[in-house]
């Protein structure tokens, strides 16, 4: 059910207004649409029965019966209870239990729905690539930065610039040979949008790590690195998102090292010794 569930969040801003009464209805009560046949579930919607047929195909389903088999059968191995949402009344332990499941959550739906074919596609990308530049702005700084110094460690050439001017610059002066990585919560980061038009306009790859499908900066990207979006219990949403990009990235870099085992170990060694000698010792 979960799994269900989270594809519905991470399609949720490219679904229709139409489509998204569906998602809404499917997020409250998800035992409704597993009770009532297609043309009942439609009416208590409100929407007609192509919509609802519409919206299974959109969240990667072959329609309402895919759903339902899908949903029925996660539903027979869910074992968390859904998280209720954060309020002003609770206390702070409450509310670290709250953040830490939603955490814990998001990990599990991720990994239940990430495709890897894409995460694959990714490590060969920068296996191959002349050098890598990190972009992101705002909250997706930081998973930025931890990329480009996991790639650093690696020995692979890479920068990560986060000035807006800056990256737009960078990324019209990379080539064919290099790769344009982006990071992006929503998908729909101006800066992030403008530097993947220029990479693309230069020739460079360009791959995203975001918590929604269908989104601008994810029509740019040649391989989409999509996560999934956290129950709507917390506000802002990419609290726990954030984990999950994190996480990508960390599997990224141990494939990536994982390629050229003898070659990581060089470059993790010498880094090593460096940071050692950094080690305040008494």
């Amino acid at each position: 059910m979960r799994e269900v569930l989270a594809r519905s969040r991470s399609s949720y801003p490219s679904l229709s207004s139409a489509e998204r009464r569906v998602a809404d209805a499917l997020e409250a009560a998800p035992q409704e649409l597993l009770r009532l046949p297609l043309k009942a579930f439609a009416e208590r919607v409100g929407v007609g029965e192509a919509t609802v047929v519409r919206f299974c195909q959109s969240i990667g389903y072959d329609g309402f019966r895919g759903l339902r088999i899908e949903l029925a059968t996660r539903a027979l191995v869910t074992t968390s209870d859904p998280l209720s949402p954060v309020s002003p009344n609770d206390d702070v332990a409450t509310i670290t239990d709250k953040v830490l499941r939603s955490g814990i959550n998001v990990l599990t739906d991720t990994l239940a729905t990430i495709d890897k074919t894409a995460v694959t596609a990714a490590v060969d990308a920068i296996a191959e690539a002349s050098r890598v530049e990190c972009f992101a702005v705002g909250s997706s700084v930081p998973i930025a930065l931890d990329l480009y110094y996991r790639l650093l460690r690696l020995g692979v050439p890479t920068s990560v610039t986060t000035d807006p001017h800056m990256q737009a610059t960078s990324a019209a002066h990379l080539t064919d040979t290099a790769v344009a990585f982006g990071i992006s919560h929503t998908g729909r980061s101006f800066e992030t949008h403008a530097t993947f038009r220029y990479a693309k306009a230069a020739g460079a790859k360009r791959i995203l790590i975001t918590s929604y499908r269908g989104t601008p900066i994810g029509e740019l990207a040649d391989i989409e690195i999509v996560v999934a979006s956290p129950e709507p219990t917390l506000r802002p949403d990419a609290v726990s998102s954030r984990l999950a990009h994190l996480a990508v990235v960390d599997a990224i870099s141990v494939a990536l090292a994982m390629k050229d085992p003898e070659r990581a170990d060089e470059a993790l060694l010498r880094d090593d010794t460096i940071i050692a000698e950094r080690e305040v010792t008494r």
